[in-house]
C-alpha cells in the first residue's frame, strides 16, 4: 500500500496546480455528489450523514433527486439550490434535504423560504391529505460570514422557547461558514471538520494526506479529479470557476475570503486571514521563505508571526 504523505508535503506549490476541482463550483460538486450515480451517491450519504449527525434521528440510507414541484413564487431568482433531494434512512422514514453554496442576498429569509416551500410542496391535491409533512433540512455553505462568532457550523430547529426542546422536525437549518475553516487538519480531527476543510481547501492540495487517510474521502477526491471531467465539462467548470469568482469579487467583504483565488490587492481583512495561514505554516514546520510564497506575506511580517507563537 502506497504510503500516504503528510499534511505540509501535500499542499501545492506556487505555479502548481491541484489535480482536485473546486467542489464550490457548482458542477464540479454536482459531479463528486450526483445523487444518480453509485460512487457519487456514497459520496452524498456520508456527507449528509456527517454534516447532519447531530440532527437526524437516524442515518440516512438512501437519496436521490426530488421532482421539485412548480415554484409557489413564481420567480426564477427564488431558486438557487443545487440539490433538492429524497432521502430515506434506516428505518425507511423519508426526509426532504436541500443543498445549496451560492452567496446570496438575505441569506437567512432565503433559508427559510426554501424550508417553507419545501414543506408546502409535500401538500397532495384533493381532502384525504392530512398535513403528513415529513422532516425538511436545509443545507448552505456560505462563502462569507453570517453570524459574529468563530463557530463555522449553526444548526437551528423550531424550539419551545421556555425549555429548549424541538417544537417540530419539520424546519431543520445547517449554515456553514467556509470563511471560518482553518487551514489545518489532524488524523484525530472530526469527520465533519474533515469534511469542512475539503470543501473550504481541497482545490489546494495536490494528493490526499494521510491526516484524511480514509475510504470515504479516498472516494470523494478521487470522484473531484478534473482529470474525470470530459473536454466539455472542463470548459463548463473553468467558466464557472471564473464567472463564480468574478461575480464575488464585487461583494462587500469578498476580498477577506479569497484574495489569493484572484490575486486581487489585499485589504487589511485579508491580511489578518493570510496570517493566521501563515500561523498554520509555521507550526508545520515550513520555511519563511515558502510560507512567504504561499501567503504573500512580506519575510518581515513572518518573522514577527514567528516570535509571537514562541512566546
Amino acid at each position: 500500500m502506497k504510503e500516504r504523505k503528510s499534511f505540509k508535503d501535500c499542499i501545492v506549490k506556487p505555479g502548481e496546480m491541484s489535480p482536485y476541482a473546486n467542489l464550490l463550483v457548482d458542477l464540479a460538486f454536482k459531479k463528486a455528489f450526483d445523487p444518480d450515480k453509485p460512487t457519487s451517491r456514497s459520496n452524498l450519504i456520508n456527507l449528509l450523514n456527517d454534516l447532519l449527525e447531530p440532527q437526524l434521528k437516524r442515518p440516512i440510507k438512501n437519496v436521490w433527486t426530488r421532482n421539485v414541484a412548480k415554484n409557489l413564487s413564481g420567480s426564477k431568482a427564488s431558486r438557487t439550490a443545487i440539490f433538492d433531494l429524497h432521502c430515506k434512512d434506516d428505518a425507511g422514514n423519508l426526509i426532504e434535504i436541500e443543498v445549496l453554496i451560492r452567496e446570496v442576498d438575505n441569506f437567512m429569509k432565503r433559508l427559510a423560504f426554501y424550508a417553507s416551500e419545501m414543506v408546502a410542496n409535500q401538500a397532495e391535491p384533493g381532502d384525504d391529505w392530512n398535513f403528513d409533512v415529513q422532516p425538511t433540512y436545509v443545507i448552505a455553505l456560505t462563502r462569507f460570514p453570517v453570524f459574529c462568532d468563530e463557530r463555522a457550523v449553526h444548526r437551528a430547529t423550531a424550539i419551545d422557547m421556555d425549555s429548549g426542546v424541538q417544537f417540530m422536525d419539520s424546519f431543520n437549518f445547517t449554515t456553514i461558514e467556509l470563511s471560518k475553516v482553518p487551514f489545518f487538519i489532524e488524523k484525530t480531527s472530526s469527520d465533519l471538520s474533515k469534511w469542512l476543510f475539503f470543501f473550504r481547501y481541497l482545490n489546494w492540495l495536490k494528493e490526499l494526506p494521510e491526516e484524511l487517510d480514509e475510504e470515504k474521502f479516498k472516494d470523494l477526491t478521487e470522484s473531484a479529479k478534473v482529470s474525470k471531467f470530459s473536454k466539455k465539462e472542463f470548459e463548463a467548470y473553468r467558466n464557472m470557476y471564473h464567472k463564480v469568482w468574478d461575480h464575488n469579487a464585487l461583494r462587500k467583504g469578498f476580498f477577506k475570503e479569497f484574495a489569493d483565488d484572484i490575486n486581487a490587492k489585499v485589504a487589511e481583512g485579508v491580511s489578518e486571514n493570510k496570517r493566521e495561514i501563515a500561523k498554520n505554516l509555521i507550526k508545520l514546520g515550513d520555511s519563511d521563505e515558502k510560507i512567504a510564497a504561499v501567503t504573500d506575506l512580506s519575510l518581515e511580517d513572518i518573522v514577527v508571526l514567528r516570535s509571537q507563537l514562541e512566546e
